[in-house]
């Protein structure tokens, strides 16, 4: 078991407006990646089992969670609980831990981003 994880250097996931580099961490209860968004996150998105906790490293944007418009900048934490609705747009880099780790199966996807408007 190696205690230094690297993240990709090629996207992991890639969507129109953000690509993401995963790590491979040995824990099931948490997952980590960096997300480089350069427009936003394509579509709503809520997870039925895992929280999101952003962390901005660089640049700022919006989130929207459960309907109401957050304003973000460098050093903000953003936390989304399950079974929250959210979107984001912006020029930022964001890390991202998702409790437990992130499975496809648990996520559903919503409308368009309005935020483009």
């Amino acid at each position: 078991m190696g205690y230094i994880k690297k993240v990709s250097k090629e996207p992991s996931f890639i969507q129109d407006g953000l690509n993401g580099f995963s790590s491979n961490i040995n824990n099931e209860n948490i997952s980590i990646d960096i997300i480089e968004v350069y427009k936003g996150h394509e579509k709503y998105c809520t997870n039925k089992v895992s929280s999101h906790i952003y962390y901005v490293l660089e640049g700022n944007g919006k989130f929207k969670i459960n309907g109401e418009l957050y304003d973000v900048e460098m050093g903000d934490i953003i936390e989304i609980p399950k079974n929250t609705e959210f979107i984001y747009i912006g020029k930022m880099k964001l890390l991202l831990i998702m409790s437990p780790a992130f499975q496809a199966n648990n996520n559903v996807e919503g409308k368009n981003n309005d935020l483009y408007n």
